[in-house]
């Protein structure tokens, strides 16, 4: 792992950031390697899920489409949680035949360590991906325009958990693509006992910056605050949200967040965020 940069001029470890990424109980539960590159170079990471994964109400449409992939030409898991899910699944090499689209670049390096770490190469395969920051289903899309001239007859497995948009299954589905939408996980709020609602007020004191991926989680957020006695508006107004998508921030701004900034997450650009003003407008 490449080490991430200090950025001169700044005392990092004075910064605080708070991961609130999901939590799969049945992935590891250690720092993905965001959080680690940001803890080397100096943040303070403190991990608070505001999203809990469980299993799929009903396991078995994702595992036997899974197993199927060969019939398919296009697989699309959403995100990283999604292509993790997905790889448990998957139990022989994924086929030449049955190319692979992923929204963001996280997906896609979760895509390949998860191939390589299983001894494939995910140079074989055919992996379209939005290069941007901030990447949705419609940047994704315009990617997969360079996949086929017609999608008409086109077979394509779209895997996510309970929920999300439809945009991209109807956009598919209206140029002739015959698409299978599979539920991999259900995503649940995190229990709001004492011991969550002590952890959540004692970060409201550190004035962190909050990494915020999902509407869902604000919500779950603001659902925790209120358990706690609290008002969203008023404890979010010292706080700070990194958010990598203009519509997470819209909402994290009427959420409550005094300042919000839309930023890629990786650790050059979250560590840049992390090193600018603490004190300056909202964005």
């Amino acid at each position: 792992m490449q080490a991430s940069p200090a950025l001169p001029g700044r005392a990092m470890h004075a910064l605080h950031f708070v991961a609130t990424r999901a939590r799969d109980p049945q992935a590891d539960g250690e720092a993905s390697t965001l959080e680690r590159e940001l803890a080397a170079a100096g943040v303070q990471v403190h991990a608070f899920a505001l999203i809990h994964l469980l299993p799929a109400a009903d396991p078995l449409p994702a595992q036997r489409a899974v197993r199927e992939l060969e019939g398919f030409h296009l697989a699309v898991p959403v995100s990283p949680s999604a292509v993790q899910a997905l790889l448990r699944l998957r139990e022989r090499p994924w086929p030449a035949s049955c190319a692979v689209g992923l929204i963001g670049r996280a997906s896609r390096e979760a895509f390949e360590r998860g191939l390589r770490e299983r001894g494939e190469d995910p140079r074989l395969l055919r992996l379209l991906c939005a290069q941007q920051a901030g990447a949705d289903s419609e940047a994704l899309w315009q990617e997969l325009q360079a996949l086929r001239g017609a999608w008409q007859g086109a077979r394509v497995l779209i895997l996510r958990g309970d929920g999300g948009r439809d945009w991209l299954a109807a956009t598919l589905q209206a140029a002739g693509a015959q698409v299978q939408v599979v539920e991999l996980y259900r995503r649940v709020a995190p229990p709001a006992d004492a011991d969550a609602l002590e952890r959540l007020r004692a970060l409201l004191e550190l004035r962190a910056a909050w990494q915020i991926g999902a509407v869902s989680s604000l919500h779950n957020l603001c659902a925790m605050l209120r358990a706690a006695g609290m008002d969203p508006r008023r404890e979010l107004a010292a706080q700070r949200a990194l958010v990598h998508h203009p519509r997470v921030g819209e909402a994290a701004r009427k959420a409550g967040f005094g300042r919000v900034d839309v930023v890629e997450f990786r650790a050059e650009s979250l560590l840049r965020a992390l090193a600018a003003a603490q004190d300056g407008p909202a964005t």
